[in-house]
């Protein structure tokens, strides 16, 4: 009776961390590229994530994009959809979250985790640093 409550234990705890976020210093290949919205409030800005950076851009206000270098990418399966938080540095060293939701089944398509109702979608344009 006492290994088979052990072998119960030893299962939950496995699932348990079977569950946990996984972590990276790298941003994964379906993720990288430009990532733009067709949402009215965000007409002149994107975002580009390349594999060890997160660039902001707004075109109206910024002519050279807010270059942020990634420290850790953390991945979280919800569902079908996996959420992941970039945690990442400004050039003054302050330290920030991006966290978004993307789902595998529908590539090339993300919505951030506080604006749910806003799709962003991958798009074929020049990286952030590239002349125009």
């Amino acid at each position: 009776m006492k290994s088979k409550a052990i072998l119960v234990a030893l299962a939950i705890l496995t699932s348990f961390f079977g569950c946990e976020s996984e972590t990276s210093r790298t941003v994964p290949g379906d993720l990288l590229g430009v990532w733009k919205t067709t949402a009215p409030k965000y007409k002149d800005c994107y975002f580009e994530l390349r594999e060890d950076m997160i660039i902001f851009v707004n075109e109206v206000l910024l002519k050279e994009g807010d270059v942020n270098s990634i420290s850790k990418i953390e991945k979280t399966r919800k569902g079908k959809r996996v959420l992941y938080t970039i945690h990442y540095q400004d050039r003054e060293g302050l330290e920030y979250e991006f966290s978004f939701f993307y789902n595998p089944a529908r590539p090339g398509s993300l919505r951030l985790q506080n604006q749910l109702q806003i799709e962003w979608r991958k798009i074929d344009m020049p990286r952030a640093d590239e002349p125009s």
